[in-house]
C-alpha cells in the first residue's frame, strides 16, 4: 500500500459480492484500500489491497478499525459502509432466545455498526472532500414482508444517512447513499433473473464519487425510485414479491 494516489478507501463487508467489487474498483482507480470482513475468500481481492479480518459484531470493532487506520497514517478519502445480513423472519411465530439474538445481530450489523464506525472514523476523514457512503436498499422505501428486520434496518440507515449529510456538509464531507437494485450475490441467490453484476454496481459507485452525487441508484433502482414518486402502491406490491 502506497501513500500516494487518491487516498485511503475503507470498505466493510469486502470479502465478496458488492463489497469486494467496490474494493477492487477503487483499488484500480488508484485508491489505497483497506478491506474489512470476518473472512476473505482466496482471490477475491487483488494483491495490494490491505485486508483486516475482523468481526464487525464485536463492540470493539469500530475502535479496532480506527486503530488500523491510524497506523496507516493516511486520511480516509472514502468510507463505504456495506456490510449487512438479511434473514427471513416470520412475525407470526413466537420469539425464543435464539430468534431474538438473531434479530438483534441483524439490527447491529445493518444499522448500529455503520453509525458507530462512521463516528469512530470521523476524525480520520479527509477534509474537505472525503465521502461517507452508506449502502441502503429499495426496501427502505417499502418493506419486504419476508425480511421485516432487514427492511427496518435499511429504512433506519436511509434516514440516518439523510441526517448525517446535513451535519457533515459544514465539515466539507460528502455523504452518499447507494441504493442497489437486485445484485447477483449470495444474498439474492434464487431470486429470479435480471440482476445487476457487482462489477457494474461498483463502476456506478466510482462514477458517483467522481461526480459528487448524493444518491447513486443505478439500473432498475433509478426506475423504481422514479415510479415510487408517482405510484408508491405499485412499487410496494412489486417489492413485496421479491
Amino acid at each position: 500500500m502506497t501513500p500516494n494516489g487518491k487516498g485511503l478507501a475503507v470498505v466493510t463487508g469486502a470479502s465478496r459480492g458488492i463489497g469486494a467489487a467496490i474494493a477492487r474498483q477503487l483499488f484500480e482507480e488508484d485508491h489505497a484500500v483497506l478491506a474489512i470482513a470476518r473472512h476473505f475468500e482466496t482471490g477475491a481481492l487483488p494483491d495490494g489491497v490491505r485486508k483486516l479480518s475482523l468481526d464487525l459484531d464485536r463492540p470493539d470493532s469500530p475502535a479496532g478499525i480506527a486503530a488500523e487506520v491510524a497506523r496507516l497514517e493516511m486520511p480516509i478519502s472514502v468510507l463505504v459502509n456495506n456490510a449487512a445480513i438479511q434473514r427471513p423472519v416470520d412475525l407470526t411465530q413466537p420469539f425464543d432466545a435464539q430468534r431474538r439474538a438473531d434479530i438483534e445481530a441483524e439490527l447491529r450489523l445493518n444499522l448500529l455498526v455503520p453509525i458507530a464506525l462512521t463516528n469512530a472514523l470521523l476524525d480520520r476523514m479527509q477534509r474537505p472532500g472525503g465521502t461517507i457512503a452508506m449502502v441502503t436498499s429499495l426496501v427502505a422505501l417499502h418493506p419486504k414482508p419476508s425480511a421485516p428486520v432487514y427492511s427496518a434496518s435499511k429504512a433506519g440507515l436511509a434516514s440516518f444517512t439523510a441526517s448525517l449529510r446535513q451535519q457533515m456538509r459544514p465539515l466539507g464531507l460528502r455523504v452518499m447513499e447507494l441504493v442497489p437494485p437486485v445484485v447477483e450475490t449470495g444474498m439474492t441467490e434464487g431470486r429470479g433473473g435480471n440482476k445487476m453484476r457487482p462489477e457494474a454496481l461498483a463502476l456506478a459507485v466510482a462514477e458517483g464519487l467522481a461526480a459528487g452525487r448524493e444518491v447513486v441508484a443505478p439500473g432498475l433502482s433509478r426506475k423504481v425510485r422514479l415510479l415510487n414518486r408517482a405510484a408508491p402502491g405499485v412499487v410496494a406490491q412489486v417489492l413485496a414479491r421479491h
